[in-house]
């Protein structure tokens, strides 16, 4: 009795658990997937972005960048370590400064810090991405 008790929980385990599973790759595949190939790929769209200023120092607090490729006349959102510092049209093969003082993480040595590039379908920054890129930078010491 006790076997078969012990093997009906097994089961119901088992098949709660294989739901569960169906629900996490429904969520991680969404009809729009635009999020699910960032994730995945990394980069999605046209176009490029480049440091100029690939490494600083402890106390710089100006990251130099240029773009190639990228649609002006869409909104560009620029993040730096994780938090959005940029949001504006921008010109290709323009540089622009980006002013990181104060940021959490943004002169961290033990990692190379991320700057990341999109731009969505409506210009908002909750919008569906089409472009995506990230280029990290190295931080050195004084």
């Amino acid at each position: 009795m006790k076997k078969i008790i012990g093997l009906s929980f097994i089961l119901f385990a088992g098949f709660t658990l294989s739901g569960c599973s169906g629900l996490i790759e429904s969520s991680l595949n969404p009809s729009d997937k635009s999020d699910y190939e960032i994730a995945t790929k990394q980069e999605t769209g046209n176009g490029s972005i480049e440091l100029l200023t690939p490494t600083i120092t402890t106390k710089d607090n100006q990251l130099e960048f240029m773009t190639e490729g990228i649609d002006e006349n869409k909104v560009t959102f620029i993040s730096v370590a994780n938090k959005k510092i940029f949001e504006q049209k921008i010109k290709n093969n323009e540089s622009y400064e980006l002013n990181i003082q104060g940021i959490k993480d943004a002169h961290r040595t033990d990692y190379k810090p991320k700057v990341q590039l999109w731009q969505t379908t409506d210009d908002t920054e909750d919008g569906d991405i089409v472009v995506f890129k990230q280029v990290r930078y190295t931080v050195e010491k004084d």
